[in-house]
Order: structure tokens, then C-alpha cells, then sequence
């Protein structure tokens, strides 16, 4: 899942994945390993990908809606990822 939320926000996002590897600081192979479910990042590469994402970290670990079938609205009920954008700045509906 986690690989796979990577994935299709590097991609709507347009960023290569050379650039996306240099912007976490890993190597193009390791991120082809994530993006495919083989491997298993730390809490640390966790963070480094939502922050390259400019998501919240939760957010990569939570079922996902296939972008254009209807967004992300059945993430309403968790707190600070209904929207995939980070909580930076963003206001929440939360507290």
C-alpha cells in the first residue's frame, strides 16, 4: 500500500523518479523496491517520502481511492488525511 500511494502521487505529481530519488536521498533502485512492495522503508524514509510528497506520513500508510474514481472521500473519518495534502499550513476538521 504504502508503495503504491508513492507511486501515484509521485506520478500525479509529475516528478520523474530520478528527481523523487534525489529529493528523498535514495537511489533510483531502492525507490523502484518501494514502489513495487519490495521494500520495506524505516520510519525515517517514511518521513523523507511524505515530506518530498508534501503529504502527511499517515497518509502514505492508508487505503487510498484511485485518483479520478471519486478522490479520497472515504478517508473522512481519519483525522489529518482526509486531504493528501500536508497538515502544514492546511486546516483539518479534526479537534
Amino acid at each position: 500500500m504504502f508503495g503504491a500511494n508513492v507511486r501515484r502521487l509521485r506520478r500525479a505529481s509529475r516528478i520523474t523518479k530520478t528527481d523523487f530519488a534525489k529529493r528523498c536521498g535514495v537511489g533510483r533502485p531502492y525507490l523502484d523496491k518501494v514502489e513495487h512492495g519490495k521494500a520495506n522503508p524505516t520510519l525515517e524514509y517514511l518521513g523523507r517520502f511524505a515530506a518530498a510528497l508534501d503529504v502527511d506520513p499517515l497518509y502514505l500508510l492508508t487505503p487510498q481511492s484511485p485518483l479520478g474514481s471519486g478522490g479520497d472521500a472515504g478517508l473522512a473519518p481519519f483525522c489529518g488525511v482526509a486531504n493528501p495534502v500536508s497538515s502544514r499550513g492546511g486546516g483539518t476538521d479534526c479537534g
